[in-house]
């Protein structure tokens, strides 16, 4: 071992306790002076907090859940904690997933939120003004695209307060949902919406199947022109 790489291993670990300190410092301690918590488990739900009054849905611990209740807020040791986000790949691949409520009025989207959710039939939204889509978070910011699956927007049914259906029509995230209604979806529908999504998957898949090949083409004709060269 070299000199340098010897130094190296030495060094590392100094590091790294020195950048938990500073960690600790800046964040955790602070925290826990306040009152504040760190990550918490609530049923089925992870959620972190770090320097602010609310918390952000993190995971979902629970990946064959069919139905789930977004609360508007949490409460940890005799402290209530606001939720005002659903975390990045919070249901990510959550593939029984059908209905979600959200019972929150604040609540915004991180990016790939509802990613691999093939079942989501229903959102059914308890604020009469519409929750914005889009979120501009320096990492795990987007639009629709971003959050949810393109299928979603022909086959989830968003069912909002009587009155607010065209505030919800006339937002630009949620005007991306072709049915908005006040009502629960009936049974019709829901067959409608499986078959929609179906379809709509399946040509998914077939596009990013087909993306896939060409791409191995691609690579197979690159490889077999070295070697000509080569030869």
């Amino acid at each position: 071992m070299s000199k340098t790489s010897h130094q190296t291993t030495i060094k590392n670990p100094k590091l790294l306790r020195l950048a938990f300190l500073i960690v600790a410092t800046l964040f955790v301690i602070p925290a826990m002076a306040q009152g504040r918590v760190a990550r918490v488990t609530k049923g089925i739900f992870l959620f972190s907090n770090w320097d602010s009054p609310h918390v952000t849905l993190d995971t979902c611990l629970d990946m064959t859940i069919t139905e789930v209740h977004i609360p508007d807020a949490i409460e940890h040791n005799g402290r209530s904690y606001p939720v005002d986000e659903i975390g990045h790949g919070a249901f990510q691949g959550c593939y029984n997933l059908t209905t979600v409520y959200l019972d929150n009025t604040h609540c915004g989207f991180l990016r790939d939120a509802f990613r691999d959710c093939p079942s989501l039939r229903v959102l059914v939204c308890s604020s009469t003004k519409p929750i914005s889509i889009h979120n501009e978070h320096p990492f795990y910011g987007g639009d629709f695209d971003d959050i949810f699956e393109p299928y979603h927007a022909q086959s989830v049914i968003v069912v909002v307060p009587p009155g607010s259906e065209e505030a919800y029509r006339n937002d630009p995230g949620w005007s991306r949902f072709r049915t908005i209604q006040s009502t629960m979806p009936t049974e019709e529908q829901l067959r409608d919406s499986d078959r929609e999504q179906r379809i709509s998957y399946l040509e998914l898949q077939l596009t990013r199947a087909r993306a896939e090949v060409q791409r191995l083409e691609k690579e197979l004709e690159i490889l077999k022109e070295g070697a000509k060269i080569n030869d």
